[in-house]
């Protein structure tokens, strides 16, 4: 696992030693990094059930100002933790909590201006990212203008969320890309 871009690119990552962590390949980081190229530098990336925090580490090395992973399970925060030190990065956190809860509690106090959601597929099913896109909203989480983005599986439908407008839709094997921006008319600026 490495990082596709940026001042650290080509940096390889430690795994987590779960087995249920999947990375998100280096293709579709690269594709996503792509699509929201207008965005950086000097934003704040949001990084949902992180896993390996692959795709924070990229959006860090890509000229974030502050990314902030949220994983439940300890043993991948501390190869986080690990690989924020070992690249020697600044504007980084690391929240060791479950991400459906965090959301709707300490999360209200973060204004992200993306936020990336990969959670275990099966959860996604079960809850759907819908749910989490209204959390969001009703904590204020993203910035108006800001965007959500889902890696789910291919076969999972797409959900017309209010307040939140589909961009693009892009399939990579399994995996699927759907990026939304916040529309619900807020006019508080978009970038710091």
């Amino acid at each position: 696992m490495r990082i596709t871009g940026g001042i650290h690119c080509g940096r390889k990552l430690k795994a987590p030693p779960s087995l249920a962590v999947r990375p998100t390949q280096d293709r579709v980081r690269e594709a996503l990094f792509s699509m929201l190229a207008g965005a950086f530098p000097r934003l704040v990336f949001l990084d949902l059930f992180a896993g390996s925090g692959a795709v924070g580490f990229d959006a860090l090395s890509r000229g974030a100002d502050e990314v902030v992973w949220v994983e439940a399970d300890r043993r991948n925060c501390s190869v986080l933790a690990e690989n924020l030190s070992t690249l020697g990065a600044t504007g980084g956190r690391i929240v060791c909590a479950d991400a459906w809860r965090w959301v709707r509690g300490p999360g209200r106090n973060l204004r992200a201006d993306v936020v990336f959601a990969d959670p275990p597929y099966a959860d996604a099913q079960a809850i759907g990212f819908g749910a989490l896109m209204g959390d969001l909203m009703a904590g204020d989480v993203v910035r108006a203008g800001g965007w959500f983005v889902a890696e789910q599986p291919v076969r999972m439908d797409v959900p017309d969320v209010p307040d939140w407008e589909l961009l693009r839709d892009r399939s990579y094997g399994r995996t699927r890309l759907v990026i939304y921006r916040r529309s619900d008319g807020a006019h508080e600026e978009t970038h710091r």
